[in-house]
């Protein structure tokens, strides 16, 4: 088993962001943490935020 080193970040949303977050976060079975490491890794993969 491979140990994932993590770091705690604060981000500044507005509340109507963080709002959008959650409920896209609840509608796939994840945390909002995992939502936004998951959006990340698809951008890399995929070579830009544009889709």
């Amino acid at each position: 088993m491979t140990t994932i080193e993590k770091k705690r970040v604060t981000l500044s949303l507005p509340t109507e962001t963080d709002d959008k977050l959650e409920l896209l976060a609840k509608e796939n079975g994840m945390t909002k943490s995992g939502l936004v490491n998951y959006l990340i890794n698809k951008t890399v993969e995929a070579g830009t935020i544009y889709a």
